[in-house]
């Protein structure tokens, strides 16, 4: 089925088509402002990371490490706020020797209030939970080596140098080693959610592009590899699988020929010989959840929507096998619909209870920019690192 929008006036562009197919909504968030560990707006000079920045955190650390380095943390049980202990000086003396903590403030053997900033800040940027809490993951942070940062430093700044330069008054980062997706408009955060990317033996590629088309109540066309690696040892141990999950098995693609699951000898089957094709239809268990967001690239990404949500609850999420995961799909979908009758969360929600597979065209299409960064400045000069998943440091 196609629909056609009237023609909007010039300040709202109309959403120009759609499609048809099934089922229900999700919970939404959509934010216009952030705290600081969240909203930072792209560095200046229209780049995505910020070269002469990280340039200036290198020299710094380099000067740490001709000094011996920053001292570390003994090991022990967690350090909590009212402890007075002999780890504790330790600690301030550590967290000032990267600006975390005043000079003033690293004295005594007592984890006071400051000391509990301190600590929030080194978390934040970090990328651990906040908490004000010195335990196993945050002690690990505190004695990783100068050394270890100057190489993630110099690996950072060798990627940072291959990015395309920001042309667009709006467009989307996603980071993938910070399991982040945020949206700026004019320089100002206006949309921040968390995000599932590739698992390390199938990882979520650097690439760029421009989101012009959404599909509401998408159905998915299960890659070989998924089907063959992940689905067929689940189909032969279990003959329910398949019609559990709502998957259909094709002759192939262009026939769309649908095959009874229970005439075929799964036993017989294997990886290599493996001659049909799987498609799941929509509804709450659709592994590409409610919705997903197309732009063209090379590798067949895509963002979508997951019924996995407990995911999310997860501080380093490499879950996907490629494609990006979003925390709260519909609030994207809004922004990028504003202007249109879909433009509200009342409209989208209403036409994804409507049970029909809507491919819907973006009014303006969005920038896209997929990074990998473990190391970044923030527009307060505070540097940032995060855990690097994917092994990719060494490397530009």
């Amino acid at each position: 089925m196609t629909v056609r929008f009237p023609k909007a006036p010039r300040s709202a562009a109309p959403a120009r088509r759609f499609r048809g197919f099934a089922s229900v909504a999700l919970a939404v968030f959509w934010l216009s402002a952030y705290g600081p560990a969240w909203g930072d707006p792209p560095p200046a000079g229209n780049t995505l990371c910020g070269l002469p920045a990280l340039e200036n955190v290198l020299s710094r650390y380099e000067c740490l490490a001709a000094g011996g380095g920053w001292p570390r943390v003994p090991d022990g049980p967690t350090l909590r706020p009212g402890d007075r202990n002999d780890r504790v000086p330790f600690l301030k003396r550590r967290l000032a020797a990267t600006g975390d903590m005043a000079d003033r403030e690293a004295r005594g053997d007592r984890f006071d209030g400051p000391l509990r900033e301190a600590v929030l800040r080194f978390q934040a940027r970090h990328g651990l939970e906040a908490d004000g809490l010195v335990g196993s993951r945050t002690l690990r942070e505190l004695n990783t080596p100068v050394g270890d940062r100057i190489r993630q430093l110099t690996g950072n700044m060798e990627r940072c140098r291959l990015l395309p330069v920001l042309e667009d008054r709006r467009h989307m980062v996603v980071n993938i080693a910070d399991f982040t997706l945020k949206l700026y408009e004019e320089g100002t955060l206006r949309l921040f959610m968390p995000v599932i990317v590739g698992t390390t033996y199938r990882q979520t590629p650097v690439v760029s592009g421009r989101i012009a088309s959404l599909v509401l109540n998408p159905d998915w066309n299960v890659p070989l590899s998924i089907a063959t690696e992940d689905m067929l040892p689940r189909i032969k141990e279990d003959p329910g699988y398949l019609t559990r999950l709502g998957l259909r098995v094709l002759r192939d693609w262009k026939t769309g020929e649908e095959l009874d699951p229970a005439a075929i000898d799964w036993a017989g089957v294997s990886p290599e010989d493996f001659p049909f094709w799987l498609r799941q239809d929509p509804g709450p268990l659709n592994a590409l959840g409610r919705v997903k967001f197309l732009f063209p690239n090379p590798h067949y990404l895509f963002l979508h929507d997951t019924p996995a949500r407990e995911q999310f609850d997860r501080s380093e999420r490499l879950f996907s096998s490629g494609c990006i995961r979003l925390a709260r799909p519909l609030g994207l979908a809004v922004y990028l619909l504003q202007g249109t009758p879909l433009g509200s969360m009342e409209a989208l929600t209403a036409a994804i209870e409507g049970g029909e597979t809507l491919t819907v065209d973006i009014p303006s299409p969005i920038a896209i920019y997929i990074v990998y960064l473990t190391a970044w400045v923030d527009p307060g000069g505070a540097v940032h690192f995060r855990n690097d998943v994917y092994d990719r440091d060494g490397d530009p």
